[in-house]
């Protein structure tokens, strides 16, 4: 478990008390190139370092965090779906935060998707809608989602005619509930005892409320964290005791930032929208594909400035349904290719390739451990290609080797990787190395799969992870 120093960094954002997660904005906005500054608020669509919703962010150099508990920053890697906060200076990640919007139990399954701490979880197929939800942890789709499951989600908030709903991106089973659960959503009916989010009702008698000096009010967006064991179900409903209520800050005002959901509310006489309890002003916006293109329940991403009142002045609104941008973008080594060769894994996800146009593979086919380009859609768990592009590693791209590790130097943070055929490689992690299923400690004589750079002939980790007996 390791804290870092944005929590201190939010905190002394927040200060500034503004009306608009923690985190200060600035810098220059990319309009959709792909060198964003600034805060950038979205749904994580590809990797190659990651991709978010479009635009490409360098996260080699950070550490990826979730806050678990109370002012807790837990090492993390961030999945395909998952929302994440990326504060970036010309395409370069300078933090890295991962969102889920509610981690809990199940309670009941409904036409569409399910319910968890009182919220409506909807889930999405249609990617004109939003991204296609991800299933992850077992999970092959909502059919294999069970009451009692205990679930992170990933959504953002989708307004209806009595309220909101959360519309998932990524749906993940968790082998058991955390110590602290999380649920995010609109605020209604707060008062001095708490206030309400859907069916839920969150007390707040004791809890620390951020950004501090800040007043908690009907229609702000929050995200809750609350030790399991204050979750009960009294007579007049479900309810749960939070020790942090923190409001949704992007920044303040001035800030460059960008964040995407679905179009709310949309005035088109008066050229604004509401982006899951964000106002926004786009009457001088550069619209894409086509400003007429723009219509209530489209997902978009927005670009711009904030404003005194917490609007969000819009400088570029990209209406992202699978069309004029790829849903899906991987950049990496062929792993797991199968008998086919058209099934495997790039950087951990799943690619269908049944029925891509292969570009520059040998004999028009793939192999184990080329480099590709992917472009293509989301399905339920990974991606379906609608191009393969083959090539050579360019220099400082992540890439991906397996092996077996030994000769394991914790002092120097060091080991030896021996790959399939014999060949040897050496490896280094530092803080930033994320470890998943197995520790430094337990490295040697470990089925691994390490993902780094590579620099001066050793691969400079960015995530090390114990091979599963499936692979």
């Amino acid at each position: 478990m390791n804290a870092t120093s944005w929590l201190a960094r939010a905190a002394a954002c927040a200060a500034v008390v503004g009306l608009v997660l923690a985190g200060c904005g600035g810098g220059v906005g990319s309009g959709g190139t792909g060198m964003a500054s600034g805060l950038t608020e979205g749904t994580v669509n590809g990797f190659g370092s990651v991709f978010v919703d479009g635009d490409r962010f360098d996260d080699s150099d950070v550490a990826t965090y979730a806050e678990t508990a109370p002012g807790v920053a837990t090492q993390t890697s961030a999945r395909l779906g998952a929302r994440v906060e990326v504060e970036s200076d010309k395409g370069k990640a300078l933090r890295l935060r991962v969102e889920a919007s509610v981690i809990g139990a199940v309670e009941a399954l409904h036409a569409g998707g399910f319910s968890v701490l009182g919220q409506a979880v909807r889930v999405n197929g249609n990617a004109a809608l939003g991204p296609v939800t991800q299933f992850g942890g077992g999970y092959g789709g909502l059919a294999a989602v069970n009451a009692g499951d205990a679930v992170e989600v990933h959504a953002f908030v989708l307004r209806t005619a009595t309220g909101f709903e959360l519309q998932a991106t990524r749906v993940e089973r968790l082998a058991a509930l955390p110590e602290f659960l999380k649920v995010s959503g609109l605020v209604s009916g707060s008062g001095p005892s708490g206030f309400q989010l859907g069916t839920l009702r969150v007390l707040t008698g004791g809890a620390e409320l951020l950004p501090a000096g800040a007043a908690l009010a009907d229609g702000q967006m929050v995200s809750v964290l609350a030790p399991a064991a204050s979750l009960v179900a009294p007579g007049a409903g479900l309810q749960i005791h939070a020790a942090q209520v923190r409001i949704r800050v992007l920044g303040v005002a001035g800030d460059e930032v960008a964040t995407s959901g679905v179009v709310g509310m949309l005035d088109l006489a008066n050229g604004s929208f509401d982006l899951g309890g964000l106002r926004v002003d786009y009457r001088q916006a550069s619209v894409r594909p086509e400003a007429g293109a723009l219509a209530a329940g489209r997902y978009v991403q927005v670009r711009g400035t904030l404003a005194l009142d917490g609007t969000l002045k819009a400088e570029t609104v990209r209406i992202r349904d699978g069309n004029s941008d790829a849903e899906a973008e991987l950049k990496g080594n062929v792993v797991g290719l199968d008998a086919a060769g058209v099934h495997f894994e790039v950087r951990g996800v799943s690619v269908d390739a049944s029925n891509a146009k292969f570009e520059d593979c040998p004999a028009g086919k793939l192999a184990e451990g080329l480099f590709v380009e992917i472009e293509g859609r989301l399905g339920a768990t990974g991606v379906i290609a609608k191009s393969v592009h083959c090539e050579d590693e360019p220099s400082g791209a992540t890439v991906e080797r397996k092996g077996t590790a030994g000769s394991v130097d914790l002092a120097a943070q060091r080991f030896v990787l021996t790959l399939s055929g014999g060949a040897t490689l050496n490896v280094s992690w530092s803080g930033v190395t994320f470890f998943e299923d197995v520790t430094p400690a337990t490295l040697a004589g470990q089925r691994l799969e390490v993902e780094g750079k590579l620099v001066d002939g050793v691969l400079v980790a960015k995530k090390i992870q114990a091979e599963s007996e499936d692979d």
